[in-house]
């Protein structure tokens, strides 16, 4: 069994993301608001209808600067956001503050990187990095090796996980592919590693850059630049920072 260290999400790609302290899984969905919305360039303000690879979408691997964008969680229902410094909040169900949310992100971007930005939404679930709706789990010793071997701060949210637990041997996790486990009262089934890309360079906690190309320098150190695993939920159920998972 493996405690829950802790459980975030995101509610837009490649931004900022918030600790739950409790949420519910559902079958064969994201969490929910996670990856709901994305800012894209190309795109207009329409939802997204279908699954998109992440270069449709700016987020920090191709926008650094977004990363010194500071937002506060009001509520989650609607979802709604603040960004540091205004004191506007801005319902993200509500079309024109979508619009008036991105044009305040676009104003904070550096201004070698200004673009007009549009917030996109999916129209159902969440703009994942997989066509398939799946979640992700993230294991403490394989972050917090990470975070040794390249002298990183000691936030998890640079590495963009759903779920946190509590593991002892890095990398542990990758020989979780192909098994089963239960959560709360939810169930899980492990489906592949978590390939990264140059989003980690980027702290989500101070926005600072890594003078090293990390998932790089993760292939050479030790022979890939995966972290976490995905999963699919196969039962719903509700979660909690107090439950296990436990493997099966």
């Amino acid at each position: 069994m493996h405690p829950i260290q802790s459980i975030h999400f995101f509610p837009i790609k490649g931004l900022q993301g918030f600790e739950l302290e409790d949420c519910s899984l559902k079958e064969n969905q994201l969490l929910d608001n996670d990856r709901k919305f994305a800012l894209s360039q190309s795109l207009n303000h329409k939802a997204a209808t279908s699954w998109l690879p992440k270069s449709h979408f700016k987020q920090l691997v191709n926008q650094p600067s977004l990363a010194k964008t500071r937002l506060s969680l009001i509520s989650q229902t609607p979802l709604t956001l603040k960004i540091e410094g205004s004191s506007e909040a801005f319902n993200l169900t509500d079309s024109a503050a979508k619009n008036a949310f991105a044009n305040a992100i676009t104003n904070l971007t550096n201004t070698n990187e200004r673009a007009n930005l549009n917030l996109i939404e999916a129209e159902t679930g969440g703009l994942s990095d997989t066509r398939s709706q799946w979640i992700s789990i993230g294991a403490s010793a394989s972050a917090n090796k990470l975070i040794q071997r390249f002298s990183l701060d000691d936030s998890y949210f640079r590495f963009r996980l759903n779920i946190w637990i509590e593991t002892q041997t890095p990398f542990e996790e990758f020989n979780w592919v192909g098994r089963k486990a239960k959560i709360g009262n939810a169930e899980l089934e492990f489906q592949s590693p978590v390939g990264r890309c140059n989003a980690i360079n980027v702290s989500a906690k101070t926005g600072d850059i890594t003078s090293q190309l990390l998932p790089q320098e993760m292939r050479a150190h030790f022979g890939h630049s995966d972290l976490g695993v995905f999963a699919r939920v196969i039962k719903s159920g509700k979660i909690s920072q107090t439950d296990k998972l436990i493997l099966q």
